[in-house]
């Protein structure tokens, strides 16, 4: 029997509001045993990042057919679209059975759970008038958006002023954007920068976060909260509980919105009759804001918001550790080799690499288009990774691989994988113990990382095999006779070519230039042969140390240099050490009578310096401080 797949649309995973709601979706799938992938999916008109908007490409994903229900967080869309536009835009997936998320839809495929909004604000009232005394109480909206969600606060807002005989006055209304940053400017234009004082007693806003906006503008303006202007905000998020003095605020118990969906969405799966719209109830939560008096277990609430902060901070000590795993140029078998001690370490049970055959460009003005077939590079499970070959399907039946994670009914986000305006592909990944922002953060780094390997392999790699080419078809007049390295002719052109190309791909490197030590001597002590011998064995101790891709070559006499595209500076020392070692293998190797060793200076090339014989001066200068060093340890 196939298990019920269901499929959560968000255009934001780390808002506590989406965590919450998730969370309450995820629990109820565990317990029915349902897969459930979350798909991070903006909108075109996403108006945050250069790039972001990229996550759209996600929805194409929601097409698929092997999807029972899709659940969609649709509040957080109407900041940007009205209803009817969000319509149009769900038009592809009319076809499936869609549960709203705190809006109604003028779609018939689908259903709604709501929060209470007219119920709570009427107990929010009843609590401020009748317990604290509020007698002029002001609002702030999220007007500056299209959100419904803000119209109906406002819309509750004004009907309890009604209700308890207090003339709605314009003046003490004010519009933000759902942020912080917004309700701090708006009430700074309205009330003015030198504002000391106001004429309204409470102050209520459509969300916490310009809740707390508004708290730091009445802090900033020595306004006391709460013997000045009490605050109540709506959504319960973490730094509701953990800011001083803390947040009273309105819960709308995201997490039972949440659960509340998927069990409508468990039910009509099943053929079970479902309410069209379901009203979740919401909870007034009182804390040190509207009266220090009147606050349910302070102590207590903080101190386990403040737990939920510190165990960010614990998270963020993961991120820092990946991005130091993920900083090096990489083919992309190699990187995904590396991370699955990564993917171990966080609690990813599941995660594969789904990639197209060839990017697809796709911005803004255009409509993106899923490919007919997709391969799987990449399938992390059971703390095992395995890179396949010539594993294919298709997007449109499945999200996740066939035959992947079989009977694991999982919660997975899929995350798109771009760079800029190209897309390669997505990944999918089961859902750890360490909280949905923890993991959008740590994908997305893997993404860019993924995406980074991909250019490196299929583009760089690309053009170095090209480069090869040619270098074999004029080898005899590029190769140095004696060494079977480039002569001075052979790495000028292949040297600059390499250069060239990592500066038009956005890749910097290194080029060093090496001069042998105390072959006069050896020379004057064994013969020239000797002397020739000391040089091809030199040549044999780069082209070891050094990468196959680099360009290692003979510039005359003792002289050597070395182009190595994507080399990191910081990784020289290393370097050294590595020709340090293979100069006394070499020199066992072949039984040398003598020592070889080279002085090597290296200097960073990138768009500003990419001429190959400037670089080579800087470098022959930094070779020079490194021989007298030599000279210096000798005496």
């Amino acid at each position: 029997m196939k298990n019920l797949k269901f499929l959560v649309m968000t255009e934001e995973i780390c808002s506590d509001y989406s965590r919450q709601v998730i969370d309450g979706i995820c629990h109820l799938c565990n317990q029915k045993k349902i897969e459930c992938v979350v798909c991070n999916v903006r909108s075109p008109k996403y108006c945050e990042g250069i790039f972001e908007y990229q996550y759209w490409a996600g929805a194409k994903l929601l097409e698929v057919k092997d999807v029972d229900v899709v659940i969609v967080l649709t509040g957080i869309y109407f900041s940007t679209y009205s209803a009817e536009e969000f319509a149009e835009v769900l038009e592809p997936f009319k076809d499936k059975k869609i549960i709203s998320l705190s809006q109604r839809l003028p779609i018939k495929n689908s259903w709604a759970i709501l929060s209470d909004n007219e119920t709570i604000f009427e107990s929010a009232f009843d609590f401020l008038v009748k317990t604290c005394g509020s007698k002029r109480i002001a609002f702030m909206t999220a007007n500056k958006t299209t959100s419904i969600e803000s119209k109906m606060r406002f819309d509750a807002y004004k009907n309890n002023l009604r209700a308890y005989r207090m003339i709605y006055d314009e003046s003490i209304v004010f519009h933000g954007k759902f942020t912080m940053n917004s309700a701090y400017e708006e009430l700074e234009e309205r009330l003015g920068k030198d504002c000391t004082s106001v004429d309204f007693d409470t102050f209520i806003a459509a969300n916490d976060q310009m809740a707390l906006g508004a708290m730091a503008f009445f802090k900033n303006h020595g306004i006391k909260v709460p013997d000045q202007v009490k605050v109540l905000g709506y959504d319960d998020i973490n730094e509701a509980a953990a800011v001083q003095p803390s947040l009273s605020s309105i819960s709308p118990f995201n997490f039972n919105l949440g659960y509340n969906a998927a069990m409508t969405a468990f039910m009509i799966s099943n053929g079970i009759d479902a309410q069209k719209e379901f009203t979740s109830p919401a909870n007034l939560i009182i804390r040190e804001s509207t009266g220090y008096e009147h606050c349910q277990h302070k102590k207590t609430l903080r101190t386990e918001a403040l737990n939920q902060l510190i165990l960010r901070g614990y998270d963020n000590t993961y991120i820092y550790y990946l991005l130091d795993t993920i900083q090096c140029n990489d083919a992309l078998e190699v990187f995904l080799k590396r991370i699955q001690k990564t993917l171990k370490e966080v609690d990813i049970k599941n995660f594969a690499v789904v990639l197209y055959d060839e990017p697809v460009y796709y911005n803004r003005l255009t409509e993106f288009k899923m490919p007919e077939r997709v391969k799987v590079e990449y399938v992390y499970e059971n703390g095992e990774g395995v890179l396949l070959k010539d594993e294919y399907f298709s997007p449109r039946e499945h999200i996740i691989p066939p035959k992947v994670f079989e009977n694991s009914c999982e919660n997975y986000i899929s995350q798109v994988i771009y760079y800029g305006e190209k897309q390669y592909g997505y990944m999918v990944y089961s859902i750890g113990e360490r909280g949905l922002v923890f993991y959008n953060l740590y994908a997305k780094a893997l993404s860019n990382a993924i995406a980074n390997a991909y250019e490196y392999t299929t583009q760089y790699v690309k053009n170095l095999e090209l480069q090869m080419e040619n270098y074999e078809l004029e080898q005899t007049s590029r190769t140095d006779e004696l060494t079977g390295v480039l002569n001075r002719r052979g790495l000028d052109i292949q040297g600059q070519k390499q250069i060239d190309y990592s500066v038009a791909t956005g890749c910097r490197g290194l080029v060093f230039y090496g001069d042998m030590n105390g072959l006069k001597k050896i020379n004057d002590t064994y013969g020239h042969e000797f002397g020739d011998k000391a040089i091809k064995a030199e040549a044999e101790v780069l082209k070891s140390a050094f990468r196959a891709t680099d360009t290692v070559g003979r510039i005359g006499g003792d002289e050597f240099a070395v182009v190595a595209a994507g080399f990191p500076i910081s990784k020289v020392q290393e370097l050294k050490d590595k020709v340090e070692l293979r100069c006394v293998e070499i020199r066992e190797k072949y039984q040398l009578p003598f020592e070889i060793s080279i002085s090597l200076g290296a200097v960073e090339f990138d768009e500003d310096h990419s001429d190959l014989n400037d670089l080579l001066k800087f470098a022959d200068q930094q070779q020079y401080v490194e021989k007298r060093k030599f000279h210096q340890e000798k005496k």
